[in-house]
């Protein structure tokens, strides 16, 4: 079982759970298709897949970016290959843990440097993919320790393929419920608002996990975590 693409998808949920990522939904998912979000009326079978297809394209925007973070981090790896570079990557994704539950105060990790681009209606679909790509090009208190640790992990891979498997692990981990979200557009409100007083807990949880990952990354332990897993007839090697 490669135990890192599962760590990369819940970190990717984690993203798209994030107090400032899940409440800004709505307005991301009305603006790519100019539907009205408070509309009283409940939207045709038709709008919601009109919706969710700019969902998809604002997926695809985002998921090609961090694809090329992934092949940079993995190609990157490569050269920085050694025992000292595996601690110290795994001790940065402790940190990002220790920051995502607050426990440890991370200053550059509260800077926002968020590229501006309305995008253009006019250009359907392509308008979607570009403000996804500069969404990804931006840099959140609340996405950037968990995209950091995964592109650390990356980096550890044995080749660039995996490098770049953890990200689009990463990508489908934000970009499904996204999509998802795009089908439900008109029950989004009420969906948020039971959701909101969980957003902090699951916050906490993704950053002890990604703790144990940097603690899994230090002792090298992934392999055998995974090995023992297949052993016991438990989840799945994609052979990358």
């Amino acid at each position: 079982m490669d135990v890192s693409i599962g760590v990369a998808f819940i970190a990717g949920l984690a993203s798209f759970l994030a107090p400032c990522v899940l409440p800004l939904v709505p307005a991301y998912l009305g603006y790519l298709s100019g539907y009205a979000v408070t509309k009283s009326d409940a939207p045709t079978l038709n709008e919601r897949f009109f919706v969710a297809a700019h969902a998809i394209a604002f997926v695809i925007g985002f998921s090609l970016v961090f694809i090329l973070l992934g092949t940079a981090a993995g190609s990157l790896g490569k050269l920085l290959r050694g025992d000292w570079f595996r601690y110290l990557g795994g001790l940065l994704i402790i940190l990002f843990g220790l920051a995502l539950m607050e426990l440890l105060h991370v200053p550059f990790l509260q800077n926002e440097a968020r590229l501006q681009w309305r995008g253009k209606r006019e250009w359907g679909f392509l308008s979607s993919v570009l403000i996804g790509m500069v969404f990804a090009a931006g840099w959140t208190p609340c996405v950037g320790p968990a995209l950091s640790a995964i592109l650390i992990l990356s980096a550890d891979q044995a080749t660039v393929g995996r490098g770049v498997g953890l990200l689009l692990a990463y990508s489908a981990g934000i970009g499904l419920p996204f999509i998802f979200a795009g089908f439900l557009i008109d029950r989004l409100g009420g969906l948020m608002q039971r959701m909101a007083r969980y957003l902090p807990t699951i916050q906490k949880i993704a950053g002890a996990i990604l703790v144990l990952v940097g603690i899994i990354l230090i002792t090298d332990s992934f392999s055998a975590i995974g090995l023992w897993l297949e052993q016991r007839g438990i989840g799945w090697n994609l052979g990358l």
